[in-house]
């Protein structure tokens, strides 16, 4: 009895199957080394899509969309009814106008939408003139010209010297403060502020309502 049951396991493991858990085939092989190519290709494809996407917003932000300085000027201004001025009897000259322009001049890619401003007006370091300037929208890339009057209070310098002399002479040296305050919105991503401040010296030349030596210092807060 121990002789056959010795036969018979001996039987059955000459006849035992064994299956491997995987059996390695040049296709297989293949296969995976492709799926493998394939992944790779992938990562590499993403990072450089990153990587250029990145220099391009890098570049948009240092230059388009990089916000710039606006430029207030003061380019022209006349004083209605400054001619038939007396020297001499500067009491009956209360209704003077002066209208001035103002231009700005928005280099951006987005419009620079300000607040009401104002242009003041000194002889001498005394204020004749107070000039509202309404809020606008400078389109970008345009200049935007505004015409704003204001009155002209001869009376506040009746009594400074060399007032007459000037008069006589025919210009009044004049100096200007322009102020504006705004914002620049570039497609809901960047949104500065910025404040405006132009002061100017000139000669303002009576006879023919002309600007002389006119010098300007703008002072820009982004």
């Amino acid at each position: 009895m121990p002789e056959e049951e010795q036969d018979y396991s001996r039987s059955a493991e000459s006849h035992r199957i064994v299956i491997p858990n995987e059996v390695a085939t040049p296709r297989s092989s293949s296969r995976k080394q492709s799926l493998q190519r394939r992944c790779w290709l992938c990562c590499a494809f993403t990072s450089t899509l990153i990587f250029i996407t990145g220099i391009v917003l890098l570049i948009l932000f240092l230059t388009v969309f990089k916000v710039k300085k606006p430029k207030v000027s003061f380019t022209s201004l006349s004083i209605a009814g400054l001619q038939g001025v007396n020297p001499l009897n500067l009491g009956d000259s209360a209704n003077l106008t002066v209208v001035v322009d103002v231009s700005v001049k928005n280099p951006n890619v987005a419009s620079y939408k300000f607040k009401n401003g104002t242009t003041e007006m000194y002889y001498k370091k005394v204020q004749v003139a107070d000039a509202h300037i309404p809020a606008g929208n400078a389109k970008a890339r345009r200049t935007m010209h505004m015409n704003v009057t204001a009155d002209f209070m001869l009376s506040n310098i009746a009594s400074v010297d060399g007032l007459v002399s000037d008069l006589m002479n025919g210009s009044l040296p004049l100096q200007t403060s322009t102020s504006l305050k705004g914002k620049v919105n570039i497609i809901n991503i960047v949104k500065k502020k910025v404040a405006v401040k132009v002061n100017c010296s000139l000669t303002f030349l009576i006879a023919n309502q002309t600007l002389q030596d006119l010098k300007c210092k703008s002072d820009v807060d982004l």
